[in-house]
């Protein structure tokens, strides 16, 4: 029977140390949440703006 792509996964996944997952998962996590920052820092300036702007025009 051919090996899946799990079973491969799961063969390399199991060959790594603990030390080289938690780089990879640190990596991981520092990447994503550095982009969440940057999107919740744009959407936050946009926002800011449209209230201004609808503030400004109902005050």
């Amino acid at each position: 029977m051919p090996k899946t792509v799990r079973d491969i996964l799961e063969e390399q996944v199991s060959s790594f140390s603990v030390s080289r997952l938690e780089e990879m998962v640190v990596y991981i996590t520092n990447t994503n949440l550095s982009m969440i920052t940057y999107l919740g820092a744009l959407l936050g300036g946009i926002i800011g703006l449209f209230q201004g702007f609808v503030t400004v025009l109902i005050g």
